[in-house]
């Protein structure tokens, strides 16, 4: 008994021992995990504020600040990276009570790391190999980088996408969302920027023939105004050269389409689309718009071209900031400031039809004239360009399939793929004139999209509520030229504005009618392309303001958080994103 006695202290106290050491091991475990999260914590911080200096330096066209920005980038995120990395962070993660935060905060290290490695580190590098290439040349040269940087913001919004924030702490829970908001407000401009640096391979890979359609946006339509004006340029050896111009009238209404055109466009807008040149910016798939151009393009006897250019005129007025005014026949100048007025204003109201045509094509050459003498790095025409673009005042249809895929991934595509970058919740608000004058100049519009889930079967309500109106002098009928109220030929009274309006859901949705000050409208429903899309007419005489509301129930549960995507308008429409009540 006694030895039996001796055998059991014996062992209690090497578990005893062995219970102090494990204790001993945990508390500096503990204390070396606890180091682990701070030295990633503070890697994290330094980032950021490198991040911000880039961004900063990067929108001054700095790129001595830029890089040193990424530098500082590259290494704190390989600083955060490297902690995260530590055998004992699985371990910690697996915690209870604070083991979901540091594995949020091993998402984020991880997430850093990833931007460092994949857009950060090459970017510096970029910047570091100066070369004496301009323009497109130099904007080619980016397109590794740019295919790294759109590859590694996959990577890490997927990841991020997997993390729950509904019960981390509340700083962890804001960086996570912080970081996941910049990323996707991030994604479509880096998207655009490498589809850009694929059109400037195409421009720098020998002749390249670009048809231009220049976007009147006096006169909506759907990707931005009519087509009044076209332009073909030809680049070769990094010469551009303006080939031949035609306007409108060059090209006679058809009694078929020039090309087939869907039936939802034939269901929205009547028989119109492929009939009239005018119309090519209709659709919202911006590859049936160049397939238009072209036809009717090469309709006058010119080969088809490579490229698909659709540009309005505020984004020459963007371009036109970088390269400074030029200079017009008449030996007046166009600048960023008076494009709009000098170009969509003016010639309605003082010019007949061959004089208008006679300024438009002065003004085109005299741009082209500018931009090609210009040499400036693709940092300045990115930045001139990144608003024009995110708003549709420019879009690119290339014929070279692999280039096109690219396009069709930004927002450069047109207004279809802008709607698809903006994401899932997405809601695209189009605009097409129905006057036959230029008096969209005058309309305004003010935009607010609210959704709730309210119903018993939890799917959400949209409602997209426009607020429409006319700044048209009262007298309009009487003090504007027939060229700028259209004369009434086309169904809506002279003075007056008259829109077709069409908004798209996202796919899957289900429509839930329109309403016009309160009252049922009389709606037209269509799916197009795969999106549920409802189009009603609105007339505004001087000072009138029309509330439009188009209701959509989204088609699975849950709550959205919605966006809008629309016409490129000349008076700048203001966008919000409102949360609906239940009850």
């Amino acid at each position: 008994m006694t030895g039996h006695r001796a055998t059991v202290r014996i062992s209690t106290g090497h578990l005893v021992v062995a219970s102090v050491l494990l204790g001993v091991s945990l508390v500096a475990a503990m204390g070396w995990i606890a180091f682990r999260v701070w030295d990633t914590a503070t890697s994290l911080q330094r980032a950021a504020e490198a991040g911000k200096t880039a961004a900063s330096a990067l929108a001054a066209g700095d790129l001595d600040g830029a890089r040193a920005g990424l530098v500082e980038l590259s290494s704190a995120g390989a600083a955060a990276g490297s902690a995260a990395q530590d055998p004992t962070w699985a371990v910690a993660a697996a915690m209870p009570v604070l083991g979901d935060d540091i594995a949020a905060v091993g998402v984020l290290a991880r997430a850093v790391d990833t931007l460092a490695r994949t857009l950060a580190i090459p970017a510096a590098a970029m910047f570091t190999d100066s070369t004496d290439a301009t323009g497109t040349a130099e904007l080619a040269r980016w397109a590794p980088t740019l295919d790294s940087a759109v590859a590694g913001l996959a990577d890490v919004r997927t990841e991020l996408a997997g993390v729950d924030t509904t019960g981390l702490v509340g700083p962890i829970a804001n960086a996570v969302d912080e970081l996941t908001g910049i990323l996707d407000q991030a994604a479509p401009a880096i998207e655009t920027a490498r589809a850009g640096a694929a059109v400037a391979g195409v421009l720098n890979g020998g002749e390249t023939s670009v048809l231009v359609l220049m976007q009147n946006s006096a006169e909506l339509r759907t990707g931005g105004g009519i087509t009044g004006s076209f332009a073909l340029l030809r680049i070769a050896d990094g010469e551009v050269s303006l080939e031949a111009q035609a306007d409108s009238s060059t090209f006679p209404a058809l009694l078929e389409p020039i090309v087939p055109v869907t039936a939802a466009q034939d269901a929205l807008y009547g028989d119109v689309v492929g009939r009239f040149v005018q119309n090519a910016s209709m659709p919202t798939d911006f590859a049936e718009t160049a397939q238009l151009a072209s036809a009717w393009w090469q309709s006058a006897g010119h080969a088809a071209p490579d490229l698909v250019v659709s540009v309005d005129v505020p984004a020459i007025g963007a371009l036109l900031n970088v390269v400074g005014a030029v200079r017009l026949p008449d030996g007046s100048e166009l600048t960023d400031a008076n494009i709009v007025q000098r170009v969509l204003v003016d010639p309605y109201l003082s010019l007949d039809s061959d004089q208008q045509t006679q300024l438009m094509q002065s003004a085109v050459a005299a741009t082209v004239d500018g931009i090609a003498g210009a040499q400036i790095d693709p940092l300045r025409w990115l930045s001139a360009l990144a608003t024009p673009i995110s708003e549709g005042r420019l879009s690119v249809w290339s014929a070279d399939a692999d280039v096109e895929t690219l396009l069709q991934q930004s927002a450069l595509g047109g207004p279809a793929a802008r709607v698809a970058a903006a994401g899932d919740d997405a809601f695209g608000v189009f605009f097409n004139d129905g006057t036959g004058g230029k008096m969209d100049v005058y309309l305004h519009v003010d935009m607010v999209v609210t959704s709730a889930a309210c119903r018993p079967d939890g799917l959400a309500d949209v409602v997209v509520q426009l607020t429409m109106s006319s700044s048209a002098p009262a007298d309009a009928e009487f003090a504007l030229p027939g060229d700028v109220t259209g004369r009434g030929l086309f169904g809506t009274g002279v003075g007056d504005i008259g829109t077709s309006v069409s908004v798209s859901a996202p796919p899957g949705s289900y429509f839930g009618g329109v309403t016009k000050d309160g009252a049922r409208a009389l709606s037209v429903d269509v799916d197009d392309a795969g999106r549920p899309t409802s189009l009603v007419r609105v007339n505004l005489s001087p000072a009138e303001v029309n509330v439009v509301e188009f209701h959509f129930t989204m088609g699975t549960p849950g709550q959205v958080t919605p966006t809008i995507v629309h016409t490129p308008l000349l008076n700048a429409a203001a966008v919000t994103v409102a949360e609906g009540g239940c009850g």
